[in-house]
């Protein structure tokens, strides 16, 4: 067989992080570390060796904790491969650094397991068991707490805690000050970066770092780790702080290096992180003029923009528009409106309009009127007509709608649209529009045009009669040209469904509908009032009483007669249900735990009388001890 020696770093980076042995001499990472194999033996054991793989880092802390237990280490060390490297934790770096005083860790071993078994159902009993913990051991060997409090860290990030994790993580950085322990530089950098890839480096304790690095080390070291911890934090999944861009000048000032380079070079790598998208609304003013620059002289910046919809900026539309601007700035909207351009970079229009419109409803079902998103589909128009991929504006987090200017635009420039089914409810938010006064309207004449979009019309004009100031709307309806006409033929539809109705429900339901645009119908729809008020009542009437009502279905001298059966079989310990009531006709059913002798006309229990209508017919058994009877 033939081993693999070598992996580019991009594999071998998600290889390490996945957990994988490489086979040795794999890669020459920085965080990567050789994997031993330790053989240990014991005057107890014969001849029987005790083999340990154990990372090359954590090795002599290996060795010390064995020694304890009486076991020795043979001289050979081969290496089997390569893993992540792991920093020293508790107990080994206590072990290692400072052997003397090694008991009083060893002491501790047996009840950080059991509180490590207990943080995953019981996290809160184990964060107050640590804490005893380190209570404990600060008294004897303070120097011990922060290795100490990472590993209770650690035993949280098992189970995905990063909020305890976290906590305790900064209880470690604390114990450091209050203290004054001496720092291992190059221990603590690989520390940070290890709770950093895992998501639990708060702002709080990346912000206390960066005073003790510019404290400690000089300041072009200051700003290296800082830097890293910051593209580290991001590529784990948090997004950049809000103050990141204050904290990284005054360490880039402090070093006296050149200001834009090392913002580029930042910025650039902290894109590059699915975190980006959530980095907050400082983020991108603070290195707005760093970013243009970036994409002058990496293009493919660009593109990455306009993957990023900036979940972070905030939900108003000024914050979209600010977005978009930035876009521009940075010629992003190049790609969108040049169809070379597009094809160039592999950027999809009518996909970054479709994600777009999703976005700016911010997890409604739609969004208000931008002015500048309606100028920058019209550039759009041209290359989305040519391209002929359907552009979809109504998706929404629970529900389907679309925003009715941006609809109308891309309906007038015969731009390719998805539109949801018949069977989708979809909502158009034409109460919203009415009232919205920024620039932009557009006059509905290309969605009014459109079948497919005028039954949306229809729909949002129920809810215009809805609204709570109903009245002032419908007026600015009656008003709108192309409104005007659309509400005209909803008014026929509506009064033509109430002629259809044949009972008095029906028409109250079709009158409801009607109602609310009792102000304006006389002056748009003289015809369907006409119609409406031409429609015979009586008939209506006359048909439904003969029908029947719900209240004539009612026997009170049945409902007694049950009344007592319930209470009979709940004295033999079974109740008898009420029977449900159905038409055509009252027709009643019940099941009983035992059989009941029951007969009709005279006697419907064996101790009541009712007095019962000549055309009843007799009860009959339809399997064990159910009964039916039946009045036609």
């Amino acid at each position: 067989m033939t081993a693999i020696t070598g992996y580019d770093e991009a594999t071998a980076a998600a290889l390490l992080d996945a957990g994988a042995v490489l086979p040795p001499g794999s890669t020459a990472r920085e965080d990567a570390d050789g994997l031993t194999v330790r053989t240990y033996t014991h005057p107890a054991l014969d001849d029987r060796p005790v083999v340990r793989l154990v990372p090359g880092t954590l090795g002599e802390a290996e060795d010390l904790a064995l020694e304890f237990l009486g076991l020795a280490r043979e001289p050979e060390v081969p290496e089997a491969g390569q893993v992540r490297k792991e920093t020293l934790g508790f107990p080994a770096w206590a072990l290692v650094n400072d052997p003397a005083n090694g008991h009083h860790a060893l002491a501790l071993v047996k009840d950080v397991e059991r509180l490590a078994r207990q943080a995953k159902s019981r996290p809160g009993h184990a964060k107050d068991g640590f804490e005893a913990l380190g209570e404990r051991l600060g008294r004897a060997v303070p120097h011990f707490l922060p290795t100490f409090y990472e590993q209770a860290a650690r035993v949280f990030l098992q189970h995905e805690n990063t909020t305890y994790a976290a906590a305790f993580f900064g209880k470690a950085r604390q114990a450091e000050r209050v203290h004054a322990l001496p720092v291992d530089e190059e221990r603590q950098r690989a520390v940070f970066l290890e709770f950093a890839f895992a998501g639990a480096l708060t702002v709080k304790a990346l912000k206390e770092h960066v005073k003790d690095l510019a404290r400690r080390l000089d300041p072009a070291a200051a700003w290296t780790q800082f830097r890293q911890l910051t593209v580290e934090r991001c590529a784990a999944g948090m997004p950049p702080y809000a103050s990141l861009p204050q904290d990284a000048r005054g360490l880039i000032r402090a070093a006296g290096l050149d200001r834009d380079a090392e913002e580029s070079a930042l910025v650039a790598d902290l894109l590059a992180s699915p975190a980006a998208v959530r980095a907050p609304a400082s983020f991108w003013n603070s290195y707005r003029g760093v970013l243009s620059a970036l994409a002058e002289r990496r293009p493919a910046v660009r593109a990455r923009l306009l993957e990023i919809m900036p979940a972070g900026l905030g939900r108003e539309t000024e914050d979209d528009e600010f977005w978009l601007a930035l876009l521009a700035e940075c010629g992003a909207e190049r790609l969108l409106t040049d169809a070379r351009a597009a094809k160039e970079h592999a950027v999809d229009p009518a996909d970054w309009l479709s994600r777009w419109a999703y976005f700016r409803k911010h997890g409604g079902s739609y969004s208000r009127r931008s002015p500048a998103t309606l100028a920058l589909v019209a550039r759009m128009a041209g290359p989305l007509r040519d391209a002929g991929r359907p552009v979809d504006l109504f998706t929404g987090r629970w529900h389907a709608g679309a925003d009715l200017d941006l609809l109308d635009l891309c309906a007038a420039e015969g731009i390719p649209l998805a539109v949801p089914g018949a069977e989708v409810n979809t909502y158009l938010p034409l109460p919203g529009w009415l009232k919205d006064d920024r620039a932009g309207r557009r006059d509905l004449v290309a969605v009014a045009a459109d079948p497919r979009f005028r039954r949306l019309l229809h729909q949002a004009l129920e809810a215009v009669g809805r609204d709570n100031g109903s009245a002032d709307l419908l007026r600015t309806v009656a008003g709108h040209p192309v409104l005007r006409d659309v509400l005209r033929e909803w008014l026929g539809q509506a009064a033509g469904e109430y002629t259809g109705v044949t009972g008095l429900p029906g028409a109250r339901a079709a009158l409801d509908r009607l109602r609310p645009f009792r102000p304006v119908a006389a002056e748009v729809a003289p015809d369907a009032v006409a119609v409406v008020a031409g429609q015979a009542v009586a008939p209506l009437l006359g048909r439904t009483l003969r029908a029947g009502i719900l209240d004539e279905l009612g026997w009170p001298a049945l409902e007694e007669a049950l009344a007592l059966l319930d209470a009979g079989a709940g004295a033999g310990g079974a109740r008898t249900p009420r029977p449900p009531s159905t038409r055509p006709g009252p027709r009643w059913s019940w099941r009983t735990g035992t059989r009941r002798s029951w007969s009709a006309p005279r006697r419907c229990c064996s101790n009541t009388t009712c007095a019962c209508p000549r055309n009843w017919t007799a009860g009959s058994a339809r399997g064990a001890g159910t009964w039916t009877a039946n009045c036609w």
